[in-house]
């Protein structure tokens, strides 16, 4: 079965649906010409670089839409890991993914709908501006704007057009000078944004998705997670006879039974350029205590109400963001459970030192600084991927780290992050200077640490990092 676009990727497409709020995007200040007579059918390369690159604007596909028919545009530039933005036909914009995209190949033989009459038939000839579709005893022509075809007849017949993620990585290197028409608004262009917001907040979801399309728009780069912004290989650990030890994979086929990663193995993921990107924030509807919202924290980035997008957007202007700061957190070691300010540098993003050195950020509190700390949990080994291709938003050879924990203490300051999932699984031979524990109840089940070692629960080193010093242990740390 076809795989539809997930949430996140679904078009804003006129004939579907009303936008909830009125974000201006660029598409409102002039509208976008109907496809020209000479778009080619096939996409075509040119050397950038010295590299065989996609032209973005000559990637013709067909998309899968969420109504279950195929409609025909261009890709304009890839945003997150395997989504691409797309402009299709007939003005409108969305996203899809690889599996939901076909290469705009028509050959006669063909079956097609027309969206606008609804007639339907097989293409008996191919034109540089339209086909001639045959079909009930009539033949007609039919543009690519009024263009449609049934999900079963894709899958019937256009097996052979799939397009590949290999295929579409060369758009990388094209899309920072093409994603933007010249007459589009670019206020946040070099601005990269990480979004976490809470599934019950309603209100932002219904809108989440034509805020993003704007936020693109107007030339942001949307980053789908902190392990996407940094570079973190680390290195599996096997026991012996049971794999091996192994960078990046598992070379034995085996879970690991531990994943270390020094400070010196994670950094930005890219080196600053005229395209790059120069500052990146935090946006959620509300102060939370996510894995996204906790790793800006300890790197010192900027976490913002997202009011500070739709304000920016409903200005075309980008407004000054120190305004839009949200609460660090809530300090529980108090009665009075206090709202406590972020420490950030106001002056954030105005060099590109603040991205290239975001690991030793000096206006973050780095509370684990030199220290070696190991992380005990049973989701805290990152989940091993297959090495992909180098893309815009993409560093090649890394582990996604799935529950955030050790990334998190990294950035906090530690030299190095061990994870494993039982205490047993770490090295008898290597100091640790602090053991964190997920499951709180830990001190019932291990015997007192080593001299030297401190022993404490996740939920204790959270505290902490939202009061901005080390909380003195709690009877049951």
């Amino acid at each position: 079965m076809t795989p539809s676009p997930s949430a996140a990727g679904e078009s804003h497409r006129k004939r579907k649906r009303s936008v909830a709020i009125s974000v201006p995007r660029k598409a409102s200040k002039k509208e976008h010409t109907q496809t020209p007579a000479n778009h080619p059918r096939r996409h075509s390369t040119a050397s950038v670089n010295g590299k065989n690159t996609i032209q973005v604007a000559s990637l013709r596909v067909l998309v899968l839409y969420t109504d279950g028919y195929w409609y025909p545009g261009s890709v304009r530039e890839f945003q997150t890991p395997d989504s691409y933005k797309i402009l299709y036909d007939d003005n409108s914009a969305g996203w899809a993914k690889t599996g939901s995209m076909r290469q705009l190949e028509l050959r006669v033989g063909d079956e097609v709908m027309d969206s606008k009459t609804k007639k339907s038939g097989t293409v008996s000839e191919v034109k540089e501006d339209m086909i001639v579709v045959s079909g009930s005893g009539i033949t007609f022509d039919l543009t690519y704007r009024y263009l449609r075809i049934p999900c079963d007849k894709v899958e019937a017949q256009w097996s052979d057009r799939e397009l590949t993620i290999g295929v579409l990585a060369g758009i990388h290197d094209t899309s920072r000078q093409s994603a933007l028409p010249e007459d589009a608004d670019s206020f946040l262009r070099g601005c990269g944004i990480i979004i976490t917001s809470n599934p019950n907040a309603l209100q932002w979801n219904k809108e989440k998705n034509e805020i993003l399309a704007a936020m693109i728009e107007n030339g942001a780069t949307l980053i789908e997670d902190w392990s996407d912004a940094l570079q973190t290989s680390g290195t599996y650990i096997y026991d012996k006879g049971k794999g091996k030890k192994g960078k990046g994979k598992d070379t034995g086929n085996r879970n690991p039974k531990s994943w270390k990663i020094t400070k010196e193995q994670a950094r930005w993921f890219e080196d600053p350029d005229e395209g790059s990107i120069r500052r990146v924030f935090v946006l959620a509807d509300a102060v939370c205590q996510k894995p996204k919202y906790l790793i800006a924290l300890a790197l010192g980035v900027p976490c913002l109400s997202t009011n500070w997008m739709t304000d920016s957007l409903q200005n075309r202007d980008a407004k000054e963001w120190s305004s839009y700061l949200l609460p660090k957190g809530i300090d529980n070691y108090t009665s009075q459970n206090v709202r406590l300010s972020q420490s950030v540098n106001l002056d954030w993003g105005m060099m590109p030192e603040h991205l290239t050195n975001i690991m030793d950020n000096p206006y973050a509190q780095k509370l684990f600084s030199g220290s070696s700390v190991l992380c005990v949990g049973d989701d805290y080994i990152p989940e091993q991927h297959e090495e992909r291709m180098v893309t815009l938003r993409i560093v090649t050879n890394r582990s996604k780290i799935t529950s955030g924990v050790p990334l998190i203490i990294l950035a906090m300051g530690a030299s190095q992050v061990t994870a494993v999932a039982n205490l047993q699984d770490a090295s008898k031979d290597e100091h640790f200077d602090y053991v964190l524990f997920k499951d709180p109840k830990w001190n019932s089940k291990f015997p007192a640490p080593k001299e030297g070692t401190i022993y404490a629960s996740w939920s204790w080193a959270k505290q902490s990092l939202i009061r901005g010093q080390m909380l003195p242990l709690p009877e049951n740390d």
